[in-house]
């Protein structure tokens, strides 16, 4: 299980600094779709974190996350990179 939560918390910071390099390229005449997949992708990857530190206690039996907040942060993923697909594909 904690091989799992490392390797979400590297996607999202993999994702992360792809969408801000992204972002930096719009500014000098890129494509915004790209940048909305991975940000779309950095959301999804990080819901997926969120549901697996929801699911982990601490020694006081606490829960480490919400697991509410990781299904939004899913359900905003999958929203933002299926319209954009759909655009490019169009």
């Amino acid at each position: 299980m904690k091989i799992y939560q490392k390797i979400c918390s590297i996607l999202v910071i993999i994702f992360a600094v792809i969408t801000i390099c992204l972002v930096v390229l719009h500014f000098s005449s890129g494509n915004i779709d790209i940048m909305m997949i991975f940000l779309g992708l950095t959301t999804f990857s990080g819901g997926l974190s969120q549901i697996n530190m929801a699911q982990q206690t601490d020694s006081k039996g606490v829960s480490k996350g919400n697991k509410i907040v990781g299904i939004f942060s899913v359900v905003v993923g999958i929203v933002i990179i299926i319209p954009v697909i759909i655009k490019m594909i169009a």
